[in-house]
């Protein structure tokens, strides 16, 4: 089972009783629908109920990522709670994720794409060092109106030589 533990958050493997705490911030009403991918349009409780469902039949054991092929991983985050947003998780998270990530796999590079109204994404992804590689302007409607899509990214090299959670 994967488990890894940082001072403010612990990232670990899909477990059964997860799933229905899961639903619960799959459902359309969630605030952070309203920042992660608002483009896309929040899930409907049908949505909900068949992503929990085959998230069941994967448990237990779905966190572990396979050997990176081509060198290439996408990642992301995704703090549910609105009372989460604040206090560095979010950077621990992808700080741990990146680092594990790097040491397991083969993986020579991560990104994360996302828009620029969401601008703690975007800060986080500077913070941590990673590089604005994309922008794509106009290229998001959200609430009416017009945002970028942008892409981060980070090199395992870039990585090892900055993050204090790498290994």
């Amino acid at each position: 089972m994967l488990r890894i533990a940082g001072e403010r958050v612990v990232l670990r493997d899909w477990a059964a009783a997860d799933l229905p705490s899961y639903r619960h911030w799959l459902r359309p009403e969630q605030e952070w629908h309203r920042w992660d991918a608002p483009y896309f349009g929040a899930p409907t409780s049908g949505d909900a109920d068949a992503t929990v469902s085959r998230l069941a039949e994967q448990c237990p054991g779905t966190g572990s990522p396979s050997p990176a092929t081509g060198g290439w991983r996408l990642v992301g985050i995704v703090l549910h709670d609105p009372r989460t947003w604040s206090g560095g998780r979010g950077s621990e998270a992808l700080s741990l994720w990146a680092s594990y990530l790097f040491d397991s796999t083969a993986a020579i590079r991560l990104d994360f794409a996302t828009w620029s109204g969401n601008e703690r994404m975007c800060r986080l992804g500077r913070r941590l060092g990673w590089v604005e590689e994309a922008r794509f302007r106009q290229a998001r409607e959200v609430r009416g109106q017009r945002y970028d899509s942008v892409v981060y990214g980070v090199l395992r090299e870039e990585w090892c030589a900055r993050s204090r959670y790498s290994a």
